[in-house]
């Protein structure tokens, strides 16, 4: 997937695909992504219709990122889907109950297939896997590292607490019910050298302070992003998600006196009490860097909604 360029994506917007009011503004509320539903919000008997609609809005939706989250492969639709919508204008496939690396390699094929018949530059779409099953978290490795396609891991946090039988639709503020799934996937797409996992909705779309405390702690664990189901999420994850601009600071003063105390013989200092060396000096220039990058997303979405 070449649309986020290493950029990191704070927040991912559906929209049914069979909704043409939706799908015409999604694109609208500043999203780093945008993920066009052919699966859980599509009634089954509308699933087949919906890919044409979904494919006619790909090229005029204007969003940065543009995924299409496909019917897992027990459905049996998958082939057709992704046949559908692999065309100028899709950056990313979502694949829903990914439990094996087999299912994500059967994707790879699919849309290698796909971009071949629909002129799209090979290798450009990217996987985007969900786990949410016990089944998937436990292979989670595996399915992270089963093809370059994979740009990273997504958590599928309401299926998940289904799969385990929570006896809440509604988790607990901070998620502590979620903390070993999500430490697992940080380090399970870490070590298989993908980007920082994103993580699930939060499904009570009117609780704003619910959402915050559920994006933090899981920004706090190592997530890049989170799954948005309404609009009004958008914003609180972009915010959640971007460096804290008092971080960005402290950043930028560990680079500018590290490279000055590097260029005097010395390779290890202190900032403010804090050490630092090469790594972290490293990961100070990674901080900086990221927050360039959003900021600069962000004034071009405000450009285009204005």
């Amino acid at each position: 997937m070449t649309g986020a360029a290493g950029q990191p994506l704070r927040s991912l917007l559906f929209a049914p695909g069979n909704e043409p009011r939706k799908v015409d503004r999604v694109a609208s509320f500043g999203a780093d992504a945008v993920i066009l539903d052919l699966e859980d919000a599509v009634p089954d008997a509308d699933k087949v219709a919906t890919r044409g609609l979904v494919r006619a809005a790909l090229p005029a939706l204007g969003a940065p990122v543009v995924a299409v989250r496909v019917n897992g492969f027990a459905t049996r639709l998958t082939a057709g889907d992704v046949a559908a919508v692999v065309a100028p204008g899709l950056d990313a496939v979502v694949l829903p109950k990914a439990e094996t690396a087999e299912d994500v390699r059967a994707l790879d094929a699919l849309v290698a297939e796909a971009e071949g018949r629909g002129g799209v530059a090979a290798g450009h779409v990217g996987i985007l896997p969900l786990v949410e099953t016990a089944r998937g978290l436990l292979r989670a490795a595996e399915i992270a590292a089963a093809s370059p396609r994979v740009v990273t891991l997504v958590f599928g946090s309401g299926d998940y607490t289904r799969d385990l039988e929570l006896p809440s639709l509604r988790w607990s503020a901070g998620g502590a019910e979620l903390s070993y799934a999500r430490a697992r996937l940080v380090v399970d797409a870490r070590a298989a050298d993908r980007a920082r996992p994103i993580d699930g909705p939060y499904l009570a779309v009117r609780d704003g302070d619910g959402f915050g405390a559920d994006a933090r702690a899981a920004a706090a664990l190592g997530f890049q992003g989170k799954l948005c189901i309404h609009p009004s999420q958008v914003a609180a994850a972009n915010r959640v998600f971007s460096p804290d601009p008092d971080e960005v600071a402290f950043c930028r003063r560990v680079v500018e006196e590290f490279r000055a105390a590097v260029a005097r013989g010395s390779a290890s200092i202190a900032v403010d009490g804090v050490f630092v060396d090469y790594p972290i000096a490293a990961k100070a220039e990674r901080i900086v860097r990221d927050a360039l990058h959003l900021a600069a997303r962000d004034a071009a979405a405000a450009r285009r909604s204005g």
